[in-house]
């Protein structure tokens, strides 16, 4: 998945993007952020978030792994 995801996005992912892929709207990825509750690394450049596309998807990947054991329990 990291691949495609780099293939798609490059190295760096903004906040539209993002949300796109954690199914989320843009506002609730924004309040997030302000409330320092989104558990990604980020950079900002002027006014906009940057978050590393590896980041994001080994995030996505431990979210998929936590959910497989707690369905195996």
């Amino acid at each position: 998945m990291t691949e495609w995801m780099l293939n798609k996005y490059g190295p760096f992912m903004d906040v539209t993007e993002l949300a796109d892929v954690l199914k989320i709207r843009r506002a609730t990825l924004y309040n997030q952020l302000y409330a320092d509750k989104v558990d990604l690394p980020y950079v900002k450049r002027g006014k906009k978030y940057l978050f590393p596309t590896t980041e994001v998807v080994a995030h996505m990947e431990a979210g998929l792994r936590k959910q497989t054991t707690t369905f195996a329990d």
